[in-house]
């Protein structure tokens, strides 16, 4: 017997939902609606605005996230391994989740602002662990390193979405450029553990 444990309606409703939005985040919800097969009043007893619907999301969003880094945090790593690995595994929900970069008014509703506000809290205590390692400098504020890392993994959703990278590629340009900036010279960290994506190099130009 499966152990999988059945969706409900409002979960199907919102994988409905989602896929549409990422095919064209100014659907309404009208559009939704037909689009997705669904009758009207399944989907309006749920969600009776679009806000409302794209407020569920936006919840679902951070919960999934905050899912795929508990894992990374239970190792209980150096905060610039966890910082590596939590990229990785965040930036790649850019393919479902990206279109709410068009619908940042949502973060201003009390949950999701409480919500989100949690994760900003959390990446402000890995930049303070990551001062002490000296992979930030002492001199950069908290909330500039939260600002930046939160801003970089949402350029890289972007990105991931108009297809400039493949989500892999991504999550590394965010860690190198969060640790390296976009200097000609890269020097990282050597993981054996990952198959080497963050291995030693040093590129010089004119070589």
């Amino acid at each position: 017997m499966s152990n999988l444990k059945k969706k409900s309606s409002k979960e199907e409703l919102l994988d409905a939902a989602i896929a549409i939005l990422v095919e064209n985040p100014s659907a309404s919800l009208s559009e939704v609606v037909k689009k997705a097969g669904l009758a009207r009043a399944t989907l309006y007893r749920y969600f009776p605005t679009r806000e409302a619907l794209i407020k569920e999301i936006a919840l679902l969003a951070i919960q999934q996230t905050n899912e795929a880094v508990a894992p990374v945090l239970a190792k209980k790593l150096s905060s610039q391994e966890t910082l590596r690995e939590m990229l990785e595994v965040i930036v790649p929900l850019g393919d479902r989740f990206h279109f709410l970069m068009s619908e940042l008014s949502t973060y201003q509703d009390e949950e999701v602002n409480e919500a989100y506000n949690q994760q900003l809290t959390a990446l402000n205590n890995l930049v303070q662990g990551l001062k002490q390692e000296g992979v930030v400098a002492l001199d950069i504020s908290n909330s500039w390193a939260v600002a930046t890392i939160d801003s970089l993994i949402w350029a890289a959703w972007y990105s991931i979405q108009t297809g400039y990278v493949a989500p892999k590629e991504a999550a590394y340009l965010v860690y190198r450029t969060l640790t390296q900036g976009l200097s000609a010279s890269i020097k990282t960290i050597s993981d054996n553990s990952t198959g080497g994506i963050l291995n030693e190099k040093n590129t010089k130009n004119n070589q």
